[in-house]
Protein backbone atom coordinates (compact mmCIF):
# COMPACT_ATOMS: atom_id res chain seq x y z
CA UNK A 1 0.00 0.00 0.00
CA UNK A 2 1.46 3.40 -0.94
CA UNK A 3 1.84 6.48 1.54
CA UNK A 4 -1.39 8.02 -0.24
CA UNK A 5 -3.97 4.69 -0.37
CA UNK A 6 -3.78 4.84 3.87
CA UNK A 7 -6.58 7.98 4.62
CA UNK A 8 -9.45 8.17 6.63
CA UNK A 9 -11.50 6.74 4.45
CA UNK A 10 -9.73 3.65 4.20
CA UNK A 11 -9.90 3.35 8.04
CA UNK A 12 -13.77 3.85 7.68
CA UNK A 13 -14.59 1.47 4.97
CA UNK A 14 -12.49 -1.61 6.59
CA UNK A 15 -15.02 -0.45 9.77
CA UNK A 16 -17.93 -0.18 7.39
CA UNK A 17 -17.40 -3.85 6.95
CA UNK A 18 -16.28 -4.93 9.87
CA UNK A 19 -19.16 -3.63 11.74
CA UNK A 20 -21.43 -2.70 9.26
CA UNK A 21 -24.57 -2.71 11.01
CA UNK A 22 -23.31 -0.99 14.30
CA UNK A 23 -24.06 2.82 14.80
CA UNK A 24 -21.58 4.88 12.95
CA UNK A 25 -23.52 8.84 13.46
CA UNK A 26 -26.04 10.15 15.87
CA UNK A 27 -27.13 13.43 15.50
CA UNK A 28 -30.55 15.05 16.26
CA UNK A 29 -31.88 14.39 13.36
CA UNK A 30 -30.70 10.87 12.21
CA UNK A 31 -28.85 7.36 12.97
CA UNK A 32 -26.56 5.54 10.41
CA UNK A 33 -25.00 2.57 10.71
CA UNK A 34 -21.60 2.09 9.08
CA UNK A 35 -22.82 0.44 6.22
CA UNK A 36 -25.30 3.01 5.73
CA UNK A 37 -23.08 5.82 6.07
CA UNK A 38 -20.90 4.09 3.36
CA UNK A 39 -23.63 4.08 1.11
CA UNK A 40 -24.56 7.58 1.94
CA UNK A 41 -20.77 8.74 1.25
CA UNK A 42 -20.54 6.89 -2.06
CA UNK A 43 -23.64 8.71 -3.41
CA UNK A 44 -22.37 12.09 -2.87
CA UNK A 45 -18.84 10.93 -4.16
CA UNK A 46 -20.29 10.13 -7.37
CA UNK A 47 -22.86 13.07 -7.25
CA UNK A 48 -19.39 15.30 -6.85
CA UNK A 49 -17.67 13.47 -9.88
CA UNK A 50 -20.48 13.74 -12.19
CA UNK A 51 -20.80 17.60 -11.15
CA UNK A 52 -16.78 17.52 -12.24
CA UNK A 53 -15.78 17.82 -9.38
CA UNK A 54 -11.54 16.61 -9.92
CA UNK A 55 -8.83 15.69 -7.44
CA UNK A 56 -7.51 18.78 -5.56
CA UNK A 57 -10.75 21.15 -6.29
CA UNK A 58 -11.88 22.66 -2.76
CA UNK A 59 -15.63 21.75 -1.61
CA UNK A 60 -16.10 24.52 1.06
CA UNK A 61 -18.31 23.39 3.65
CA UNK A 62 -20.15 25.61 6.49
CA UNK A 63 -22.20 23.18 8.56
CA UNK A 64 -23.27 22.10 11.92
CA UNK A 65 -21.97 19.10 13.29
CA UNK A 66 -23.59 15.85 11.95
CA UNK A 67 -24.39 13.53 9.85
CA UNK A 68 -23.86 15.60 6.89
CA UNK A 69 -20.64 16.97 7.59
CA UNK A 70 -19.12 13.85 8.18
CA UNK A 71 -20.83 12.46 4.96
CA UNK A 72 -19.34 15.43 2.90
CA UNK A 73 -15.79 15.11 4.61
CA UNK A 74 -15.49 11.28 3.60
CA UNK A 75 -16.72 12.08 0.21
CA UNK A 76 -14.35 14.56 -0.57
CA UNK A 77 -12.00 12.38 0.87
CA UNK A 78 -12.76 8.89 -1.63
CA UNK A 79 -12.53 11.53 -4.39
CA UNK A 80 -9.62 13.54 -3.56
CA UNK A 81 -11.54 16.50 -3.29
CA UNK A 82 -9.98 19.73 -0.69
CA UNK A 83 -12.68 20.16 2.02
CA UNK A 84 -12.21 23.56 3.24
CA UNK A 85 -13.62 23.55 6.58
CA UNK A 86 -15.40 26.94 7.54
CA UNK A 87 -15.46 28.05 11.23
CA UNK A 88 -19.49 29.93 11.62
CA UNK A 89 -18.13 32.07 14.55
CA UNK A 90 -16.28 34.33 12.01
CA UNK A 91 -17.45 37.38 10.91
CA UNK A 92 -18.59 37.55 7.40
CA UNK A 93 -15.71 39.59 6.26
CA UNK A 94 -13.09 36.80 7.17
CA UNK A 95 -15.85 34.22 5.68
CA UNK A 96 -14.81 36.20 2.68
CA UNK A 97 -11.43 36.17 2.93
CA UNK A 98 -11.15 32.81 3.68
CA UNK A 99 -13.09 31.75 0.43
CA UNK A 100 -11.29 33.69 -1.79
CA UNK A 101 -7.84 32.73 -0.77
CA UNK A 102 -9.50 28.65 -1.22
CA UNK A 103 -11.43 29.39 -3.83
CA UNK A 104 -13.72 26.60 -3.39
CA UNK A 105 -16.12 25.20 -6.80
CA UNK A 106 -18.33 24.48 -4.48
CA UNK A 107 -20.14 24.87 -0.86
CA UNK A 108 -22.53 23.16 1.37
CA UNK A 109 -23.92 25.34 3.48
CA UNK A 110 -26.63 25.20 6.23
CA UNK A 111 -29.34 27.79 5.78
CA UNK A 112 -28.76 29.31 9.02
CA UNK A 113 -25.19 30.49 8.18
CA UNK A 114 -26.34 31.87 4.72
CA UNK A 115 -25.81 35.98 6.21
CA UNK A 116 -22.04 34.65 6.68
CA UNK A 117 -21.75 33.47 3.28
CA UNK A 118 -23.45 37.10 1.79
CA UNK A 119 -19.79 38.86 0.72
CA UNK A 120 -18.38 35.54 -0.91
CA UNK A 121 -18.37 34.37 -3.98
CA UNK A 122 -18.45 30.66 -3.02
CA UNK A 123 -19.35 28.66 -6.42
CA UNK A 124 -22.04 26.51 -6.86
CA UNK A 125 -24.17 26.40 -3.38
CA UNK A 126 -25.75 23.28 -1.96
CA UNK A 127 -27.99 23.87 1.08
CA UNK A 128 -27.69 21.05 3.56
CA UNK A 129 -31.36 21.40 6.04
CA UNK A 130 -30.76 20.72 9.77
CA UNK A 131 -33.23 18.50 9.89
CA UNK A 132 -32.59 15.94 7.84
CA UNK A 133 -35.26 17.14 5.27
CA UNK A 134 -36.30 14.13 3.09
CA UNK A 135 -36.89 16.05 0.14
CA UNK A 136 -34.26 18.70 0.48
CA UNK A 137 -31.49 18.65 -2.21
CA UNK A 138 -28.45 17.15 -0.18
CA UNK A 139 -30.54 14.19 1.29
CA UNK A 140 -31.65 13.57 -2.31
CA UNK A 141 -28.42 13.64 -3.59
CA UNK A 142 -27.04 11.30 -0.60
CA UNK A 143 -30.67 8.71 -0.39
CA UNK A 144 -29.88 8.62 -4.44
CA UNK A 145 -30.78 5.00 -6.36
CA UNK A 146 -27.11 4.88 -7.68
CA UNK A 147 -25.80 1.27 -7.26
CA UNK A 148 -22.80 1.40 -10.09
CA UNK A 149 -19.13 0.66 -8.85
CA UNK A 150 -17.80 4.34 -7.99
CA UNK A 151 -14.75 5.06 -10.38
CA UNK A 152 -12.37 6.94 -8.72
CA UNK A 153 -10.02 9.30 -10.71
CA UNK A 154 -6.45 8.81 -10.58
CA UNK A 155 -5.14 10.48 -6.85
CA UNK A 156 -1.81 12.11 -6.60
CA UNK A 157 0.47 10.47 -4.13
CA UNK A 158 0.15 13.31 -1.50
CA UNK A 159 -3.00 14.90 -1.27
CA UNK A 160 -5.29 17.40 1.33
CA UNK A 161 -7.93 15.87 3.07
CA UNK A 162 -8.91 18.72 4.22
CA UNK A 163 -7.81 22.45 4.86
CA UNK A 164 -8.60 24.31 8.40
CA UNK A 165 -7.87 27.68 8.79
CA UNK A 166 -5.80 29.07 11.47
CA UNK A 167 -5.43 32.68 12.65
CA UNK A 168 -2.14 34.73 11.41
CA UNK A 169 0.33 36.48 13.30
CA UNK A 170 0.11 39.38 10.55
CA UNK A 171 -3.88 38.90 11.05
CA UNK A 172 -4.93 37.05 8.04
CA UNK A 173 -5.51 33.31 8.35
CA UNK A 174 -3.01 30.07 6.86
CA UNK A 175 -5.17 27.19 5.23
CA UNK A 176 -3.27 24.49 6.70
CA UNK A 177 -3.59 21.39 4.84
CA UNK A 178 -3.70 17.70 5.81
CA UNK A 179 -3.30 15.06 4.11
CA UNK A 180 -5.84 11.96 4.56
CA UNK A 181 -2.72 9.52 5.81
CA UNK A 182 -1.99 12.49 8.30
CA UNK A 183 -5.26 12.59 10.03
CA UNK A 184 -5.55 8.91 9.71
CA UNK A 185 -2.66 8.31 11.70
CA UNK A 186 -3.54 10.99 14.16
CA UNK A 187 -7.11 9.07 14.63
CA UNK A 188 -4.96 5.88 15.35
CA UNK A 189 -2.87 7.52 17.57
CA UNK A 190 -5.58 8.79 19.83
CA UNK A 191 -7.80 5.93 19.52
CA UNK A 192 -4.87 3.70 20.43
CA UNK A 193 -3.47 5.76 23.61
CA UNK A 194 -6.99 6.44 24.62
CA UNK A 195 -7.99 2.23 24.15
CA UNK A 196 -10.88 3.12 22.06
CA UNK A 197 -13.22 -0.05 21.09
CA UNK A 198 -15.83 -0.49 18.95
CA UNK A 199 -17.71 -0.25 21.98
CA UNK A 200 -16.84 3.46 22.32
CA UNK A 201 -19.45 6.41 22.02
CA UNK A 202 -18.13 9.67 21.77
CA UNK A 203 -19.89 12.82 23.04
CA UNK A 204 -18.82 15.22 20.20
CA UNK A 205 -19.44 18.83 21.43
CA UNK A 206 -16.35 20.37 19.90
CA UNK A 207 -17.21 21.29 16.21
CA UNK A 208 -15.58 19.53 13.30
CA UNK A 209 -13.91 22.82 11.55
CA UNK A 210 -11.72 23.09 15.09
CA UNK A 211 -8.72 19.95 14.66
CA UNK A 212 -10.00 18.98 18.42
CA UNK A 213 -13.02 17.74 16.99
CA UNK A 214 -12.28 16.15 13.86
CA UNK A 215 -9.62 14.38 15.63
CA UNK A 216 -11.86 12.78 18.08
CA UNK A 217 -14.39 12.18 15.59
CA UNK A 218 -11.54 10.49 13.23
CA UNK A 219 -10.83 8.93 16.09
CA UNK A 220 -14.34 7.11 16.63
CA UNK A 221 -14.15 5.92 12.59
CA UNK A 222 -10.87 4.07 13.53
CA UNK A 223 -11.92 2.31 16.57
CA UNK A 224 -15.06 1.31 14.55
CA UNK A 225 -16.99 3.32 17.63
CA UNK A 226 -20.07 5.83 17.26
CA UNK A 227 -20.23 9.79 17.09
CA UNK A 228 -22.73 10.83 18.94
CA UNK A 229 -23.36 14.80 17.91
CA UNK A 230 -24.37 17.74 20.15
CA UNK A 231 -26.25 20.25 19.06
CA UNK A 232 -25.30 23.18 18.57
CA UNK A 233 -27.94 24.97 20.33
CA UNK A 234 -27.77 22.60 23.34
CA UNK A 235 -26.93 24.30 27.15
CA UNK A 236 -24.88 22.13 29.40
CA UNK A 237 -28.05 20.32 31.15
CA UNK A 238 -29.24 18.80 27.16
CA UNK A 239 -25.49 17.80 27.19
CA UNK A 240 -25.96 16.13 29.93
CA UNK A 241 -29.08 14.87 29.14
CA UNK A 242 -27.53 13.53 25.38
CA UNK A 243 -24.91 11.83 27.39
CA UNK A 244 -26.75 9.58 29.49
CA UNK A 245 -29.60 8.87 27.21
CA UNK A 246 -27.09 7.67 24.26
CA UNK A 247 -24.59 6.13 26.94
CA UNK A 248 -21.67 8.03 26.16
CA UNK A 249 -18.60 6.96 27.11
CA UNK A 250 -15.91 9.32 26.04
CA UNK A 251 -15.63 13.13 25.99
CA UNK A 252 -13.66 16.37 25.54
CA UNK A 253 -16.15 19.02 26.50
CA UNK A 254 -14.95 22.35 27.15
CA UNK A 255 -15.00 23.05 31.03
CA UNK A 256 -17.69 25.70 30.56
CA UNK A 257 -19.86 23.12 29.32
CA UNK A 258 -18.60 20.01 31.82
CA UNK A 259 -18.38 22.15 35.07
CA UNK A 260 -22.38 23.25 35.46
CA UNK A 261 -22.96 19.34 35.42
CA UNK A 262 -21.75 18.85 38.90
CA UNK A 263 -24.86 20.09 40.38
CA UNK A 264 -27.11 18.69 37.84
CA UNK A 265 -27.55 15.34 39.30
CA UNK A 266 -24.97 14.12 36.81
CA UNK A 267 -24.87 10.27 37.85
CA UNK A 268 -28.52 8.78 37.38
CA UNK A 269 -29.78 5.95 39.17
CA UNK A 270 -26.03 5.00 40.27
CA UNK A 271 -24.46 5.36 36.89
CA UNK A 272 -22.56 8.01 34.94
CA UNK A 273 -21.02 6.50 31.53
CA UNK A 274 -18.88 8.66 31.19
CA UNK A 275 -15.52 7.03 31.10
CA UNK A 276 -12.79 8.91 29.25
CA UNK A 277 -12.32 12.22 29.14
CA UNK A 278 -9.33 14.02 27.46
CA UNK A 279 -8.79 18.01 28.46
CA UNK A 280 -5.67 20.30 28.12
CA UNK A 281 -2.55 20.14 30.68
CA UNK A 282 -0.07 22.38 31.44
CA UNK A 283 -2.03 25.75 32.61
CA UNK A 284 -3.83 24.05 35.74
CA UNK A 285 -6.49 21.57 36.18
CA UNK A 286 -9.97 22.75 36.19
CA UNK A 287 -11.87 21.96 38.93
CA UNK A 288 -14.10 19.16 36.95
CA UNK A 289 -11.05 16.80 36.80
CA UNK A 290 -10.96 16.19 40.39
CA UNK A 291 -15.01 15.57 40.59
CA UNK A 292 -14.53 13.16 37.16
CA UNK A 293 -11.84 10.98 38.89
CA UNK A 294 -13.29 10.69 42.25
CA UNK A 295 -17.60 10.85 41.85
CA UNK A 296 -17.50 9.44 38.54
CA UNK A 297 -14.52 6.95 37.93
CA UNK A 298 -13.95 9.00 34.83
CA UNK A 299 -10.38 8.65 33.73
CA UNK A 300 -9.29 12.07 32.59
CA UNK A 301 -5.83 12.82 30.55
CA UNK A 302 -4.68 15.80 29.72
CA UNK A 303 -2.78 17.09 26.67
CA UNK A 304 -1.65 19.35 23.83
CA UNK A 305 -1.57 19.91 20.44
CA UNK A 306 -2.24 22.08 17.35
CA UNK A 307 -4.12 22.31 13.79
CA UNK A 308 -0.47 21.72 12.30
CA UNK A 309 -0.32 18.44 13.69
CA UNK A 310 -3.62 17.02 13.68
CA UNK A 311 -4.63 17.56 17.27
CA UNK A 312 -3.20 15.83 20.26
CA UNK A 313 0.46 14.72 20.29
CA UNK A 314 0.85 14.67 23.64
CA UNK A 315 -0.78 12.64 26.74
CA UNK A 316 -0.65 13.23 30.76
CA UNK A 317 -3.19 10.46 32.71
CA UNK A 318 -4.62 12.72 36.00
CA UNK A 319 -1.84 11.34 38.63
CA UNK A 320 0.67 12.50 36.47
CA UNK A 321 -0.61 16.16 36.20
CA UNK A 322 -1.35 16.96 39.53
CA UNK A 323 2.60 15.83 40.25
CA UNK A 324 4.00 17.70 37.33
CA UNK A 325 1.08 20.86 36.79
CA UNK A 326 3.21 22.19 34.29
CA UNK A 327 3.65 19.20 32.35
CA UNK A 328 1.85 18.73 28.87
CA UNK A 329 3.18 14.76 29.13
CA UNK A 330 4.86 12.41 26.62
CA UNK A 331 4.57 11.83 23.22
CA UNK A 332 1.85 10.45 21.24
CA UNK A 333 3.28 6.98 19.61
CA UNK A 334 3.18 8.49 16.22
CA UNK A 335 4.92 11.57 17.27
CA UNK A 336 8.37 12.03 17.86
CA UNK A 337 8.98 15.66 19.62
CA UNK A 338 12.64 17.89 20.90
CA UNK A 339 13.06 21.01 22.10
CA UNK A 340 15.30 23.04 19.26
CA UNK A 341 17.62 26.63 19.66
CA UNK A 342 16.12 29.20 16.58
CA UNK A 343 19.20 27.47 14.61
CA UNK A 344 17.59 24.16 14.62
CA UNK A 345 19.87 22.36 17.10
CA UNK A 346 18.38 19.60 19.86
CA UNK A 347 18.97 21.52 23.28
CA UNK A 348 19.79 19.34 25.86
CA UNK A 349 17.61 18.44 28.91
CA UNK A 350 16.20 20.68 30.69
CA UNK A 351 17.13 24.10 28.39
CA UNK A 352 14.44 26.13 27.21
CA UNK A 353 13.84 26.36 23.61
CA UNK A 354 11.31 25.50 20.65
CA UNK A 355 8.94 22.35 21.29
CA UNK A 356 9.14 21.07 17.99
CA UNK A 357 7.55 17.71 16.51
CA UNK A 358 7.87 15.65 13.62
CA UNK A 359 6.38 12.47 12.38
CA UNK A 360 2.86 11.36 9.45
CA UNK A 361 0.61 13.54 11.44
CA UNK A 362 2.46 16.96 10.19
CA UNK A 363 0.68 19.14 8.10
CA UNK A 364 1.49 19.19 4.43
CA UNK A 365 2.01 22.50 4.66
CA UNK A 366 -0.25 25.98 4.51
CA UNK A 367 -1.95 26.63 1.24
CA UNK A 368 -0.23 29.18 -0.91
CA UNK A 369 2.09 29.93 1.70
CA UNK A 370 5.17 29.68 0.32
CA UNK A 371 6.93 31.17 3.46
CA UNK A 372 5.25 30.42 6.29
CA UNK A 373 5.50 26.81 5.00
CA UNK A 374 9.07 27.06 4.94
CA UNK A 375 9.07 29.08 8.72
CA UNK A 376 7.10 26.23 9.91
CA UNK A 377 8.97 23.36 8.67
CA UNK A 378 11.88 24.17 6.96
CA UNK A 379 14.00 22.57 9.72
CA UNK A 380 12.88 19.20 9.30
CA UNK A 381 10.99 19.87 12.17
CA UNK A 382 6.99 21.04 12.88
CA UNK A 383 8.20 24.80 14.89
CA UNK A 384 5.36 25.03 17.22
CA UNK A 385 6.02 28.40 18.22
CA UNK A 386 5.43 27.20 21.73
CA UNK A 387 8.42 27.31 24.18
CA UNK A 388 8.98 24.81 26.28
CA UNK A 389 11.65 22.17 28.12
CA UNK A 390 12.05 18.38 28.13
CA UNK A 391 12.99 16.40 30.83
CA UNK A 392 15.40 13.17 31.34
CA UNK A 393 12.75 11.29 31.60
CA UNK A 394 10.92 12.76 27.83
CA UNK A 395 8.45 14.26 29.99
CA UNK A 396 7.84 17.75 28.16
CA UNK A 397 6.84 21.28 29.96
CA UNK A 398 5.20 24.58 28.26
CA UNK A 399 6.59 27.47 29.51
CA UNK A 400 4.96 30.34 27.49
CA UNK A 401 3.62 30.80 23.55
CA UNK A 402 6.56 32.41 21.44
CA UNK A 403 3.78 33.32 19.47
CA UNK A 404 2.08 35.79 21.57
CA UNK A 405 -1.05 33.08 20.83
CA UNK A 406 -4.18 33.73 23.49
CA UNK A 407 -6.33 30.50 23.86
CA UNK A 408 -9.36 31.52 24.85
CA UNK A 409 -12.22 28.38 25.34
CA UNK A 410 -10.22 26.39 22.88
CA UNK A 411 -10.01 29.10 20.23
CA UNK A 412 -7.32 30.67 18.96
CA UNK A 413 -6.79 34.51 18.90
CA UNK A 414 -3.55 36.16 17.78
CA UNK A 415 -3.07 40.03 19.08
CA UNK A 416 -2.63 41.28 15.82
CA UNK A 417 -6.11 40.79 14.32
CA UNK A 418 -7.42 42.49 17.43
CA UNK A 419 -4.50 45.29 16.59
CA UNK A 420 -5.78 45.76 13.69
CA UNK A 421 -9.27 46.88 14.32
CA UNK A 422 -8.14 49.34 16.55
CA UNK A 423 -5.99 50.79 14.54
CA UNK A 424 -8.64 52.08 12.22
CA UNK A 425 -10.18 53.90 14.85
CA UNK A 426 -9.95 57.18 14.47
CA UNK A 427 -9.90 58.06 18.21
CA UNK A 428 -7.07 55.93 19.37
CA UNK A 429 -3.68 57.25 19.50
CA UNK A 430 -2.10 53.13 20.38
CA UNK A 431 -3.77 50.35 20.77
CA UNK A 432 -2.52 46.78 21.88
CA UNK A 433 -3.41 43.52 23.75
CA UNK A 434 -3.04 40.80 25.22
CA UNK A 435 -4.22 37.43 27.22
CA UNK A 436 -5.37 37.29 30.55
CA UNK A 437 -6.46 34.53 32.92
CA UNK A 438 -9.83 34.03 32.64
CA UNK A 439 -11.82 30.93 35.52
CA UNK A 440 -14.18 30.36 32.61
CA UNK A 441 -12.26 29.96 28.82
CA UNK A 442 -8.87 29.93 30.68
CA UNK A 443 -7.68 32.89 28.85
CA UNK A 444 -9.47 36.24 27.82
CA UNK A 445 -8.51 38.77 25.55
CA UNK A 446 -7.84 42.60 27.09
CA UNK A 447 -7.43 45.72 25.34
CA UNK A 448 -5.32 48.53 26.13
CA UNK A 449 -5.86 51.83 24.57
CA UNK A 450 -4.45 55.55 24.29
CA UNK A 451 -6.77 57.94 23.33
CA UNK A 452 -5.66 61.08 21.49
CA UNK A 453 -5.52 63.68 23.31
CA UNK A 454 -10.00 65.22 23.62
CA UNK A 455 -11.02 62.10 22.17
CA UNK A 456 -13.70 60.14 23.89
CA UNK A 457 -14.33 56.90 23.07
CA UNK A 458 -16.69 54.18 25.73
CA UNK A 459 -15.81 50.84 26.34
CA UNK A 460 -19.67 50.11 25.44
CA UNK A 461 -18.87 52.01 21.63
CA UNK A 462 -15.97 50.10 20.99
CA UNK A 463 -17.14 46.60 21.32
CA UNK A 464 -19.81 48.17 18.72
CA UNK A 465 -17.16 48.98 16.21
CA UNK A 466 -15.83 45.39 16.69
CA UNK A 467 -18.95 43.88 15.92
CA UNK A 468 -18.78 42.18 12.26
CA UNK A 469 -15.21 43.01 12.31
CA UNK A 470 -13.70 39.79 14.03
CA UNK A 471 -15.41 36.79 15.74
CA UNK A 472 -16.85 37.11 19.08
CA UNK A 473 -14.45 35.32 20.85
CA UNK A 474 -11.65 37.15 19.61
CA UNK A 475 -13.05 40.20 20.72
CA UNK A 476 -11.79 42.22 23.98
CA UNK A 477 -13.75 41.18 26.94
CA UNK A 478 -11.44 43.54 29.22
CA UNK A 479 -10.66 47.71 27.95
CA UNK A 480 -8.50 49.06 29.93
CA UNK A 481 -7.70 53.26 29.11
CA UNK A 482 -3.79 54.02 29.66
CA UNK A 483 -1.63 57.07 29.03
CA UNK A 484 0.82 54.90 26.82
CA UNK A 485 1.73 51.50 25.87
CA UNK A 486 5.19 49.55 27.08
CA UNK A 487 7.03 49.15 24.43
CA UNK A 488 10.81 48.38 24.28
CA UNK A 489 13.54 50.60 21.94
CA UNK A 490 12.63 49.36 18.55
CA UNK A 491 8.71 50.13 19.53
CA UNK A 492 7.76 46.35 19.68
CA UNK A 493 4.87 45.92 22.11
CA UNK A 494 5.76 44.19 25.45
CA UNK A 495 2.56 42.31 25.44
CA UNK A 496 4.39 40.29 28.80
CA UNK A 497 4.19 42.90 30.84
CA UNK A 498 0.24 43.68 29.76
CA UNK A 499 -0.82 40.28 30.69
CA UNK A 500 0.68 40.54 34.24
CA UNK A 501 -1.58 44.03 34.92
CA UNK A 502 -4.52 43.12 37.06
CA UNK A 503 -7.69 42.71 35.93
CA UNK A 504 -10.73 44.93 37.29
CA UNK A 505 -14.69 44.55 36.79
CA UNK A 506 -14.79 47.72 36.05
CA UNK A 507 -12.58 46.94 33.00
CA UNK A 508 -15.41 44.56 31.80
CA UNK A 509 -16.02 45.60 28.10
Amino acid sequence: MKASDFSLDTLFRANARLHSGSEAVVDGTQRLSYAELDERVDHLAHWLVARGIAPGDRIALLLTDGAPYLTAVLACGRIGAIAVLLNWRLAPGEISWIMGNAEPVMTLHNPRFSDLLAQSDTGERIEVDEGHDPQGQFETIVSGEEDKPLILPALPDTRALYMMYTSGTTGRPKGCMQSGSAVASSALGFSVRRHFAAQERLLSTNPMFHVVGMQQVAAMLACGGTCVFAGRDDDSAAILELLHRENCTTSSAFPQISFPWQAMNPVRDGVMPLQKYTGGAGMGKPQIYDFMESEWDCRVVGGYGQTEICGFSTFIDYPEMLANPKSIGWPMQHVEMTILDPDGNVLPHGEEGEICMRGPSVMMGYWRNEAASEAALGHGWLRSGDLGTMDDRGLLYLLGRAKELIKTGGENVYPAEVDAVFADMPEVLDAGCAGVPDKQWGEAVKAFVVLKPDANLSREEITARFKDQIAGYKRPRYIEFVDQLPRDPLGKLLRRELSERPVTPDQAA
